[in-house]
């Protein structure tokens, strides 16, 4: 083998990816595939579905003799309960679950899932034995080895703390010890090596959130720099050398030490354009036809808005959300022009809070599976004005676990190096300063009538839309 290659493998909510990847970035090999049991297992996950589902992808993933070590990522905050002989326990609180018991003056998104579960459920409390996230739950089935990883001792505290498991009142003993991204895991054991189909006695080593991958994966670590990352739910990061206090925005330490990561959090946009599929009939419609039909919809034209949701809160969501001037006239394009604006303008108005806390954005790297299709992509950098550029490697997670591997083998000194090696700009899309100006006016009628309508929704139906 000429070269070293990393099998990254990323856990999304609503699929896995896996890719094989070379140090100057070339994406070898990629399968992925949706994971069973989504949507309709939401609330009630059962973690034995990552399994099976990767197991399944691997089996097609060509060359899997060649990898030379393995990193995965995963979704957060999630927490899988697992009995002393390593298996699940159900169900895992996936970090769309609102279910929590969270105490004051705590900072962990973590535990307060793992004391709902000790709490509500006396079976898992008897047999549980650790607890432990979504990424580190595949590296436990390849390994048998047990950690939990942070990117720093800054982050450590939004996981968990021998001070704050004690109050919480928990045993230090059921959470895994803290690793870096990079660090070695343990190798791949002999049965891990028949049930996934991979070469026994390699590597892995800890990669980490989905998130943060991501920012490594497109090389978002030099403040200034921003991603737009976007799959089932999209974040708007922008790496920072200071902090940023704003409820608006989540401001959490960055991968880089000393770094901040400062993000408007849009918890939903991609699963409200996949319901917007499904309940229109188009499921098995290609994305792009139906945005060029969406597209195709002049501005001046009738069309009804789409507000995602009616509750003020700090996060935008998309929950018991409406049409509003919805008519017999109008079909599916015109709604689905409507639901795309909604993304837009949330992406848009994110981009707008974070510039008004200083974190000036210029270019947008966008990752994620809405950054695969080009219409999209360019109506984005229309509605929000800002230049959009795409990597070769778009499931930017997998070039960010592929960047951790190369540290961890020592074939580069630091995420960052590894990072510019790796990410390569594949397209890059300019906004139309015409379709930019007609984007504005309706942005700003969107904002009036979605403010106004909120007001009078909270005034007509008292504590149905209780403030987050």
């Amino acid at each position: 083998m000429s070269e070293p290659r990393i099998l990254g493998i990323d856990i999304g909510t609503s699929a896995i990816k896996a890719g094989s990847i070379t140090p100057d970035g070339s994406l070898v090999a990629s399968s992925g595939e949706r994971i069973i049991g989504y949507p309709a297992q939401l609330h009630n996950w059962d973690a034995h579905a990552w399994s099976r589902t990767l197991a399944r992808l691997l089996s097609r993933l060509p060359e899997r003799d060649q990898i030379t070590a393995i990193v995965v990522s995963g979704n957060g905050p999630t927490v899988v309960a697992l009995d002393k002989k390593g298996q699940p326990l159900d169900p895992s609180l996936l970090w769309l679950d609102p279910r929590e018991e969270r105490l004051p003056d705590t900072q962990s998104y973590f535990l307060p899932k793992a004391a709902w579960l000790y709490k509500h459920n006396q079976e898992l409390r008897r047999r549980v034995k650790l607890f432990i996230g979504c990424p580190e739950y595949l590296s436990f089935q390849l390994t048998g080895e047990a950690v939990t990883t942070t990117p720093g001792d800054e982050f450590s505290e939004y996981i968990w703390t021998p001070k704050e498991i004690r109050t919480y009142g928990f045993n230090q003993a059921l959470f895994p010890p803290l690793v870096r991204p990079g660090e070695s895991v343990g190798k791949v054991k002999p049965k891990a090596a028949v049930e996934f189909g991979l070469p026994e006695g390699i590597p892995v080593f800890a990669g980490g959130s989905d998130f943060l991958m991501s920012l490594i994966g497109t090389a978002t670590l030099v403040p200034g720099r921003t991603c737009d990352r976007a799959g089932t739910s999209e974040g708007i990061n922008y790496c920072s050398a200071e902090e940023v206090h704003d409820s608006r925005l989540r401001c959490l330490p960055h991968a880089v030490d000393g770094y901040y990561n400062i993000a408007g959090i849009l918890s939903s946009t991609g699963r409200l354009f996949e319901w917007f599929r499904e309940i229109s009939g188009q499921s098995n419609r290609r994305y792009d036809t139906m945005l060029e039909e969406i597209r195709s919809i002049a501005h001046s034209s009738s069309f009804p808005w789409f507000f995602p949701s009616i509750k003020h809160g700090a996060a935008w969501e998309f929950s018991r959300g409406m049409f509003v001037e919805l008519g017999a006239e109008h079909g599916t394009a015109e709604m689905g022009r409507a639901v795309v604006e909604s993304i837009g303008f949330a992406v848009r108005e994110s981009m707008e809070i974070l510039e008004e806390n200083n974190c000036l954005i210029n270019t947008v790297c966008g990752c994620g599976g809405q950054a695969k299709n080009s219409i999209w992509t360019q109506m984005k950098a229309d509605m929000c004005g800002k230049v959009i550029e795409v990597p070769v490697i778009q499931d930017a997670e997998l070039a960010g676990c592929a960047a951790v591997g190369f540290v961890g083998l020592g074939h580069y000194r630091s995420m960052q190096e590894a990072a510019e090696n790796i990410v390569k700009i594949k397209a890059r899309y300019e906004p139309d300063s015409a379709e930019h100006d007609r984007y504005t006016e309706r942005y700003g009628r969107y904002r009036e009538v979605y403010s106004r309508f909120r007001t009078a929704a909270s005034e007509v139906l008292p504590g149905s839309f209780g403030n987050d």
